[in-house]
């Protein structure tokens, strides 16, 4: 089984929003569009946390310091359309003000392409659709 490794973000603000992005997954079954924590996958002699750090600057033009232990990981399984694979991710926590600027002048053609929008989002928000991942955020938040 392959798999691909991650790093993600789950961005908070003051009023304990979580910050989200809706891409299409166009390497999946069914091209299923979402709403998504930023990150992406680890590159060749990368630490997760250095990825991260050059995920968020490309997807969302913001400069972090992490500091601290993952907040969890997770394996998720999913059905790609080059076959089934695991992402396997790990998340860090990262808090910035909600008045943040955001810029998305970095991103790759791929990411571009793929990606929709941008949110804040609370707790009872996202517990009320499902077109998002993973669910076990909300332990988080």
């Amino acid at each position: 089984m392959k798999i691909r490794q991650c790093s993600r973000a789950v961005i908070i603000n003051e009023r304990n929003e979580i910050l989200l992005q809706r891409f299409e997954f166009r390497d999946v079954v069914g091209n299923k569009v979402l709403w998504v924590t930023p990150g992406g996958g680890i590159e060749e002699n990368e630490t997760p946390a250095e990825a991260l750090k050059r995920e968020l600057y490309e997807e969302l033009g913001i400069v972090v310091d992490l500091v601290g232990e993952p907040l969890f990981q997770l394996d998720v399984w999913i059905d790609g359309k080059q076959g089934p694979f695991v992402s396997r991710e790990i998340y860090y926590k990262i808090m910035i003000p909600s008045d943040t600027r955001l810029s998305f002048e970095n991103m790759t053609k791929d990411e571009k392409d793929a990606w929709q929008q941008v949110k804040w989002w609370s707790k009872e928000e996202l517990q009320s659709i499902d077109e998002f991942a993973p669910r076990e955020i909300l332990n988080y938040i």
